[in-house]
């Protein structure tokens, strides 16, 4: 199945059924419930794909967005299934609960879940992306900026590892009840959970009760580029777990390009995403010709 995350554009209000429509006009006949879609558009969604014989083939958590309070973050991290605070970590599982059932009110089989975060400073941690961005990544400072970030993390993040696994025992229960299975997603930033071998500890624990991994290629990227975990290394080592990617561009640290578009070499990566598995493109950057065109090369390679 291949399928792209809704709403593609940076627009976040757009109208359904126009989305939809653009769907089918780049030749795809499957989509994911991405993390900005109100309460109403996913209302309005679920009718109108069985109308215009479309599939869903994911849920991206929280979907819909979360309209019990307001939060400062971005809509993708509202709230933390790590959260120390409980009441915040109470919220999360609600909210993910309501994703899973928006994927089985919907006939997706997955929901795509970010595990959360280490509070340390600022989440983005510019000091090691600035410097990689300032072309420093061979030089010392940023090897030992990367090691201090990295030590830091190492140890703080006991509370929060804790705070997961609670929420994660109400979650994968409830997903059992929904026949909805949880994909554990590749992160980004170096403060998130999960890294390269919390991945591993998490499937070990919960892969019994439906979790499986789920590659982005761009949050992977990013992470070997930042020289913390070789590319390759998360699909050698969890490839028979994998249940579904995000697929996208790459350009220095921005991700969410259209497929191709870039400098990283996505065909390197492609052979590992099997015909049975989730392949999601997840675009914010992309036009409509260049997603177009992407979806033609990849539907070229997959069926080759």
């Amino acid at each position: 199945m291949l399928a792209i995350s809704l709403p593609w554009t940076k627009e976040d209000n757009v109208d359904v059924r126009s989305m939809l429509r653009s769907v089918k006009d780049m030749g795809l006949d499957a989509v994911e419930f991405g993390y900005t879609l109100t309460q109403a558009q996913v209302e309005e969604m679920i009718p109108l794909m069985k109308e215009m014989g479309i599939k869903a083939a994911s849920v991206h958590n929280f979907s819909p967005i979360p309209n019990d309070r307001p939060s400062p973050r971005h809509v993708s991290n509202y709230y933390r299934l790590t959260a120390v605070d409980e009441e915040e970590r109470i919220s999360a599982v609600q909210w993910t609960n309501h994703s899973i059932d928006t994927a089985a009110r919907a006939g997706a089989p997955v929901v795509v879940i970010h595990a959360g975060m280490i509070e340390l400073g600022d989440p983005r941690s510019p000091e090691l992306l600035n410097l990689y961005k300032e072309g420093k990544v061979n030089a010392p400072e940023f090897a030992a900026a990367r090691a201090k970030l990295l030590e830091e993390r190492e140890r703080v993040k006991g509370p929060h590892l804790e705070a997961l696994i609670k929420s994660l025992n109400v979650v994968m229960r409830y997903a059992q009840t929904k026949n909805v299975k949880i994909g554990l997603e590749t992160r980004y930033y170096p403060t998130e959970i999960p890294d390269y071998k919390e991945i591993g500890e998490l499937l070990n624990r919960y892969r019994g009760q439906g979790m499986g991994y789920w590659h982005d290629v761009g949050h992977a990227e990013v992470n070997s580029r930042l020289g913390i975990t070789p590319h390759e290394q998360y699909l050698k080592s969890y490839g028979r777990n994998l249940i579904g990617v995000h697929l996208h561009g790459v350009l220095a640290l921005r991700d969410h390009n259209a497929p191709f578009y870039g400098d990283f070499g996505l065909e390197a990566v492609l052979p590992y995403f099997k015909k049975d598995m989730i392949r999601v493109i997840e675009s914010r950057f992309g036009s409509f010709d260049q997603l177009k065109n992407a979806v033609v090369k990849l539907k070229e390679i997959f069926n080759s």
